[in-house]
């Protein structure tokens, strides 16, 4: 028995010193491992920067061109029966100075090309029914059935060569559908830009379009690269799908593993390197899940957090809390005219007049899309509400501007007090939200009274 008795005591210090060792070693290889995973998330992140430096740059591309003929498109609807000798005359100072992408515009009335711009080269394709041509088919009847722009290409064109073709509709007020208008980019021009891009943004691409998914129109990337990101690039117009890598390819990790048995000793280095990543991680988790990334703005999350400790405060001191609930008219026009970006600068632009509007104590909330919240605490009463509504309109006619564009922008704003209004914030959002589509509601009577 005292044999077996001693056993243990023989046995103890090497199930310790394994056990040390087994821990030691797992949390350096824990480690290691999440540095390597950190690494490469900033890899990742890094590459997903340049690349959205890269995606914008390629849409500018393209909706530059586009807008450029807007104007064409509105002098059609403006007159559907002109002849191809005024046409081609708009198109020769429409283009005089701004062709340098543009290989030849088309004119579609319904699927059948009536005018093709400059007319000398592209003779040949008047008359040419594109629902009968099997590779442009598909698109412009869905252009003419959805009655949405798209881009299509490369492809080959009737007259010859290879090009994009963005396929916009016009439609007519009183009678819909009359046709398309059809812009062909240079093919070669177009991808020089795109590569011209990719190196200048570090990366490696393949892009894919909607005509042939499994073979890429454009290619940079080497075989050996061991990791792609992947994006889609505007469904609903561009729809290309992008395979991305950086283009000095991604760090090897294989000497992190050697550094693991190298550098043991640093245990404790490690544990203190691995709390303080993750208390930053956890700041960032915090920041992302209170704020609206895009406008800075509090976002709806944190609005549920915020409610119940702001009106319990307001109880306790007996006081009363305005609040005004917005969104902006024809915002959806905005980004169908200009593109999302345009969108983007707008929501940024309202973003800062709230927050100058909000004073020391109030509060500016984003709810999502162009729908915006303003809690303003202290509020004596509905008339002082109501100025300070009408002050925030003020300010948007004053002070919002967005470089470059000619766009104002007209709030839709409801409002309510608590408690007088509702005791909860639910009831003082639907109060607000009814204010606020009855203000919506009698502008557009008011305007569309106007027009008639």
């Amino acid at each position: 028995m005292r044999k077996n008795e001693a056993l243990p005591k023989k046995t103890k210090p090497l199930l310790i010193a394994l056990a040390a060792a087994i821990t030691l070693f797992s949390v350096c290889l824990s480690f290691i491992l999440m540095l390597h995973n950190s690494i490469r998330q900033r890899e990742i992140l890094e590459t997903t920067d340049r690349y959205m430096v890269f995606e914008s740059r390629v849409q500018r591309l393209i909706y530059s061109n586009v807008t450029l003929l807007q104007g064409y498109e509105a002098y059609i609807k403006l007159n559907p029966n002109l002849d191809a000798e005024v046409s081609y005359r708009y198109m020769d100072k429409l283009l005089s100075t701004n062709s340098d992408y543009i290989r030849n515009v088309g004119v579609l009335k319904n699927t059948t090309i009536i005018w093709n711009y400059p007319e000398e080269t592209n003779a040949a394709a008047v008359g040419v029914d594109l629902a009968k041509v099997k590779e442009q088919q598909e698109l412009v009847l869905k252009v003419k059935q959805e009655l949405q722009p798209v881009l299509q290409g490369p492809v080959n064109l009737v007259q010859g060569g290879l090009g994009f073709i963005v396929r916009t509709p016009i439609i007519m007020e009183d009678t819909g559908y009359w046709g398309q208008i059809a812009i062909v980019l240079e093919s070669d021009k177009i991808l020089d830009e795109i590569a011209s891009y990719a190196e200048e943004s570090g990366l490696a691409i393949e892009i894919y379009n909607q005509e042939n998914k499994l073979v890429p129109f454009f290619h940079s990337i080497d075989s050996d690269k061991n990791s792609e990101l992947k994006f889609a690039v505007d469904p609903d117009f561009i729809n290309w799908n992008i395979t991305v890598s950086s283009s000095n390819g991604w760090m090897d990790n294989i000497l992190l593993f050697i550094l693991l048995f190298v550098f043991s000793f640093c245990f404790a280095t490690a544990m203190g390197l691995l709390v303080y990543k993750y208390i930053k991680s956890n700041d960032r988790i915090v920041a992302m899940s209170t704020h609206d990334s895009l406008t800075g703005l509090f976002n709806r999350h944190f609005l549920n957090k915020y409610q119940a400790i702001a009106l319990a405060a307001v109880k306790r001191k007996e006081s009363q809390v305005g609040i005004m609930l917005m969104d902006l008219d024809y915002f959806k026009k905005i980004n169908d005219t200009y593109g999302h970006n345009v969108g983007d600068m707008v929501l940024v632009e309202t973003a800062r007049i709230l927050k100058a509007s909000t004073g020391k104590n109030g509060m500016a909330f984003r709810l999502g899309g162009d729908e915006f919240l303003l809690v303003l605490p202290e509020v004596r009463d509905v008339e002082s509400l109501l100025r300070a509504k009408e002050q925030l309109k003020s300010r948007f006619e004053d002070e919002f501007n967005i470089p470059g564009y000619p766009i104002k922008i007209l709030p839709s704003i409801g409002y309510a007090i608590f408690p007088e209004d509702g005791d909860d914030l639910d009831t003082l959002l639907h109060t607000a939200d009814q204010l606020m589509y009855l203000e919506k509601s009698e502008r557009r009577s008011g305007l569309e009274a106007a027009e008639r």
